[in-house]
C-alpha cells in the first residue's frame, strides 16, 4: 500500500530539501497552491485538490485529476486531500508545505492528522527543519543520533503513562498534559530510543536549528 504525501501552500525555502523525502512510489496530492510546491519539488501530483482560491487554475498534464472544490465549505483542502489519499487506500501520511507561516493553517492541520492517526494511520508532518509524529498510545522505538533534539507535547488531552528512555531526561509512567512543556528540548543519547503511553495523543519533534 503506497505512502499518501499531501503537498499544502505554506511557506519553503528548500524545495530540493523536502524532495528527498518523497519516494518515487508514494501517491503524491497536491493541496491548492501546493500545486507550486510540489513543482519546485519537482513532483508531478496525482491529484490537485483545490477551490482555487490562493492560485489561479494552472494548465495541468491530462494525467492530474483535478477534485474542484467549492470556496465555502467545511474542511480545509488540506483535510480533503488526506481523506482523497485514505479513500484511496493510503494508511500512511507525509504532509509536507503545512508548518510556518498561518498558525490557524497549522493547528487546523495537526487536527486533522490526529483524526487520521486515530484510524490507525502513520502521520508524519515535516518541512526543512522538523519531522513531526502524531502517535497514539503504544510502544516505540525510533532511531537517532546522539545529539537529536527531541520534543513531546500532548495534542488534545492528557498523554497517561508516558515513559521514555534513551534520551538524556528519562520519565517513567508520567502524566503529560497539553499544558505543559516539560518535554521540549530533549537530547537523544544513542542510536534509538524508546517511549510508550497508554492512551491521548502524542506529538514527537525531531528538531534541527
Amino acid at each position: 500500500m503506497s505512502r499518501c504525501v499531501v503537498v499544502a501552500a505554506g511557506p519553503y525555502s528548500d524545495a530540493a530539501k523536502l524532495s528527498r523525502l518523497v519516494s518515487s512510489d508514494d501517491l503524491v496530492i497536491a493541496a491548492d497552491a501546493g500545486w507550486q510546491l510540489a513543482k519546485d519539488m519537482k513532483l508531478q501530483p496525482k491529484k490537485l485538490v483545490a477551490d482555487f482560491d490562493s492560485m489561479p487554475i494552472p494548465d495541468l498534464p491530462k494525467c492530474v485529476e483535478v477534485v474542484q472544490l467549492p470556496a465555502k465549505k467545511d474542511d480545509t483542502d488540506t483535510a480533503v486531500a488526506m481523506r482523497q489519499g485514505y479513500e484511496d487506500g493510503c494508511r500512511s501520511f507525509l504532509l509536507l508545505g503545512c508548518t510556518g507561516g498561518r498558525l490557524d493553517h497549522y493547528y487546523a492541520t495537526l487536527t486533522v492528522a490526529a483524526q487520521y492517526a486515530v484510524k490507525g494511520c502513520e502521520v508524519v508532518i515535516a518541512d526543512e527543519q522538523n519531522v513531526i509524529r502524531v502517535l497514539t498510545a503504544g510502544q516505540y522505538a525510533f532511531p537517532s543520533t546522539p545529539g537529536d533534539t527531541v520534543s513531546m507535547f500532548a495534542f488534545g488531552g492528557d498523554v497517561t503513562n508516558l515513559s521514555f528512555d534513551g534520551l538524556e531526561y528519562e520519565k517513567s509512567q508520567f502524566r503529560l498534559s497539553p499544558l505543559n512543556p516539560l518535554c521540549v528540548s530533549n537530547t537523544a543519547l544513542g542510536d534509538r530510543f524508546r517511549l510508550s503511553f497508554d492512551s491521548g495523543i502524542l506529538l514527537l519533534h525531531f528538531s534541527k536549528d
